[in-house]
Formats: C-alpha cells, structure tokens, sequence
C-alpha cells in the first residue's frame, strides 16, 4: 500500500452544493418569450400592464385598447410565427420599461410556443 497522502472525493459534494437551494440561491430566468419594443411617441406603461400585441406588416404592434404604444420589427421569428398561428394577436405583459431608452420588454402570454 502506498504511504502517500489519501486522494478525497470533494467534487461530488461541490456539485451537490450547486444544486442545492437555500435562502440566498437565485436561479437563472429566461426569457424565451420575450419581445423588445420600441415606445412611439410619448406612450406612458408601467411595469406588469397588460397589453396586446397584433402581427403587423413590419413587425408586431403593441396596443392598449386602441392606442398603439409600440413597435417591435425584429421580434424572434418563433414568436412571430406562434402569434401568427393565434390568429394575429395575443396578450403579453410588460417586463421592463426603459424609459431613457424608449425601449419596452414584453413577455408574450401564448398557450405553446411553436
């Protein structure tokens, strides 16, 4: 037998300790459904509003009621495509408003993603 030092299996236990939750994990997020917008004009919304967004010719339309608030011309191709599919139009919810930018994110409500 050898006398030298004793090798330790401490990787097992550094992955468990990644996986492992406590009161200061945060979890990555994603944001597969989300659209960036750019706001026209002086439209004013708030984080957490709920809106429409419509397929348009050059893109997709962001809408309170009737009033258009954005425009976002280069939206993810799956996520024009899904909206497509839903007859032209779905709901989505806005993430972030960056006002000094004039740029809104949106998260797009649509049942399955295609």
């Amino acid at each position: 037998m050898s006398s030298g030092p004793q090798f330790e299996k401490c990787w097992d236990k550094g992955r468990l300790d990644l996986v492992a939750q406590d009161l200061f994990t945060r979890l990555p997020t994603t944001k597969s459904r989300a659209v960036e917008a750019t706001l026209l004009g002086a439209a004013q919304v708030k984080k957490g509003e709920k809106i429409t967004i419509d397929k348009v010719k050059s893109g997709l339309s962001v809408s309170r009621g009737h009033t258009e608030l954005a425009l976002s011309e280069d939206a993810p191709a799956a996520v024009v495509e899904a909206i497509e599919a839903n007859c032209g139009v779905a709901q989505g919810i806005v993430d972030e408003v960056h006002e000094m930018a004039g740029v809104v994110e949106i998260s797009v409500c649509i049942a399955r993603l295609q």
